[in-house]
């Protein structure tokens, strides 16, 4: 049982295409130099204050501005040249890490402080995510659309598996301003790789109002019921099973008094299973993604991973569940994404995958607070459960919704 559209198997896939390996070599260092930037961040706010509170904060602040900016960045993507919209984003990506090492350098990092940079990134993820799901798909010919999918999420799962881990061993063993010095070059690649992209453009001409261009992406969205219950699954779904992850911080060192060592080591368990599934997705191509009753049973997998970690009596029993969350959101996601992107044309991929971005960041940032909440006011153990259940009773509601064409 499938709800993607047939999509042919490219004879060639997208790593055959010279432009699109350019693209990928400076997106992996890229996304690395992101995640060890966004470890460094959970890291420094629990550091700073001890507060579960906080450390939702600022995982919601490195988050929430890609679902508030991210439909206006799209609708601009989709309005202009992706080949300039990518130069200008590489640049600004630079700027988060730059501006954590000179407060450190001058000793003046707090947590107000903290807040502005984290902010800072979320709001330059919020152009370059539309950026990037735009331009990927335009170094490649259409029946490779699946392949870019997939290698994407190879790419972060590579990312959230490594960079976490070799953040908290830079900040363990020598301290935060060699993480950040780190994330810093790590953008330097996407910055001399941007000007030799050429991608496939569209007609820009026949553009009107920025409001009617934003309002035609959400019309998409709403009158497509597949890729609206491709987008409310995510919500139900992908909310808590990457939100749960960005309070990990929490259960790192809050409740297994591990550190950063331990932080880290807990979201590479989620990275690895996440490779995992990106991995056996590359090399399944389309054929077992867009199986429906795999893709829900997995759902479940990782809700289970949920539990299992907020619930896991020591330390390395927390590490396998952890693992599990990971696979599940990665097979799901990927799954999910590669089912829009096929139903969609070139001119619409900037707005409607904004709204995509839109969706699940919107929903893991608001469930990473809302999880932080609930741990400052009862207990982990509570939030868990209780919004765990409402996720559970969404999703069952969605599903049972037949796809229809």
């Amino acid at each position: 049982m499938t709800d993607i559209p047939d999509i042919p198997e490219a004879s060639e896939r997208a790593l055959s295409y010279p432009q699109f390996r350019r693209f990928y070599v400076g997106a992996v260092s890229g996304t690395n130099g992101g995640w060890v930037s966004r470890i460094l961040m959970s890291w420094l706010a629990w550091d700073l204050t001890h507060s579960a509170t906080f450390v939702g904060v600022i995982a919601t602040t490195t988050l929430l501005p890609v679902a508030i900016f991210g439909p206006f960045f799209g609708a601009v993507i989709d309005r202009m040249s992706t080949r300039l919209a990518f130069r200008r984003v590489a640049f600004a990506m630079m700027g988060a890490p730059a501006l954590l090492i000179t407060l450190m350098l001058l000793d003046v990092l707090t947590a107000p402080a903290l807040f502005f940079v984290s902010l800072t990134f979320g709001t330059v993820m919020s152009c370059y995510h539309p950026v990037r799901q735009s331009l990927g798909p335009r170094l490649v010919e259409r029946p490779a659309i699946g392949s870019v999918v997939a290698l994407s999420a190879l790419n972060f799962n590579i990312g959230r598996l490594l960079a976490p881990a070799l953040g908290g061993m830079l900040i363990a063993e020598f301290g935060t301003l060699p993480a950040a010095c780190l994330a810093l070059v790590m953008t330097i690649p996407n910055v001399v790789i941007a000007p030799t992209l050429i991608p496939r453009e569209g007609d820009h001409s026949g553009h009107g109002r920025m409001i009617d261009d934003l309002s035609e992406g959400f019309r998409v969205v709403w009158q497509r019921w597949p890729i609206r219950r491709s987008i409310l699954l995510a919500v139900a779904s992908l909310g808590i099973l990457r939100g749960f992850p960005e309070i990990m911080a929490v259960l790192a060192d809050g409740v297994f008094e591990r550190g950063a060592a331990g932080l880290g080591l807990l979201t590479s368990c989620v990275g690895g299973g996440a490779l995992v599934a990106a991995v056996f997705q590359v090399v399944a191509g389309n054929r077992l993604v867009r199986h429906r009753l795999l893709r829900f049973a997995l759902i479940w997998v990782g809700f289970a991973g949920i539990l299992g970690t907020a619930f896991a009596p020591s330390f390395n029993w927390a590490l396998p569940p952890a693992a599990a969350i990971g696979f599940a959101s990665t097979y799901v996601g990927v799954s999910l994404q590669i089912g829009v992107q096929a139903r969609l044309e070139d001119e619409l991929r900037g707005r409607v995958m904004s709204i995509w971005m839109l969706a699940n960041t919107g929903s893991t940032a608001a469930l990473a607070f809302l999880l932080s909440a609930f741990t400052e006011w009862q207990s982990i153990g509570f939030a868990v459960v209780t919004l765990l259940t409402l996720c559970a009773v969404a999703t069952l509601a969605i599903w049972m919704r037949p796809v229809g064409d």
